[in-house]
């Protein structure tokens, strides 16, 4: 009997159009967890606690997408006039799923937003706007370069890789969270990954965007490596 495809719950974000609240997922998330041999499951930010943390126990693993900005005081910080707080109701829902997650050590692949997510959970904060943000803002291919850790380097070996990067908010050095290591930088000391100190965890939080490489080798090798652990 053929084996059930890993269910991969995939977080949402949430719009207000035209007076009625949306949820909404990039198509290229779903169709990267679709690609790796997944079987995604969106999780409406809208649910209460109790449902988010029932897809979670019903999932394999977690991916956590990209948007807006978590709410500062979540680690200690008044907003800075570039932060964009994201809806609140999607913030929570994303902490709640991230807490539920972690809690249960399911496999976790957290990008962008996500990857900021990971590391204010783990008890982290955040620079709230980078400087050079025309650098790293907008939808710009540039190199990180892999050193230490265990997922990316197995994957990628270590040195120099290509990626697409869209941001304007980091995680500083002295604000890494707590059973986190940092596994890649941009050319300018950006943190660009953090990953679970636990081996036997697949936890990865990437701040460029691999599911928007739709026409390269990096989001299948990432992502089959993602849902392999799942499995």
């Amino acid at each position: 009997m053929k084996n059930p495809l890993p269910v991969i719950g995939i977080s949402s974000d949430l719009k207000l159009e035209e007076g009625r609240l949306r949820v909404r997922v990039p198509v290229d998330y779903i169709d990267a967890v679709v690609e790796a041999g997944g079987l995604p499951l969106i999780i409406p930010a809208t649910l209460p606690p109790e449902l988010l943390r029932e897809h979670v126990a019903r999932c394999d693993g977690i991916l956590f997408m990209g948007g807006e900005d978590y709410p500062p005081d979540w680690y200690g910080q008044t907003p800075h006039p570039k932060t964009q707080i994201m809806h609140p109701v999607r913030a929570a829902a994303d902490r709640e799923l991230m807490q539920a997650a972690l809690s249960r050590g399911l496999p976790v692949l957290a990008i962008c937003g996500g990857h900021q997510l990971l590391n204010i959970a783990c008890g982290g904060t955040l620079i709230q706007h980078v400087e050079n943000a025309t650098e790293h803002g907008g939808s710009n291919v540039h190199t990180v370069t892999i050193r230490g850790g265990r997922i990316l380097r197995k994957l990628f070996g270590e040195g120099p890789i290509q990626i697409i990067s869209h941001h304007h908010q980091a995680v500083p050095d002295d604000g890494v969270g707590d059973g986190l290591i940092v596994t890649a930088r941009a050319d300018d000391g950006t943190i660009e990954a953090l990953e679970g100190a636990d081996p036997k965890t697949f936890l990865l939080g990437v701040q460029w965007h691999p599911e928007r490489d739709r026409e390269g080798q990096h989001r299948k090798t990432l992502f089959r490596a993602f849902v392999r652990a799942s499995a």
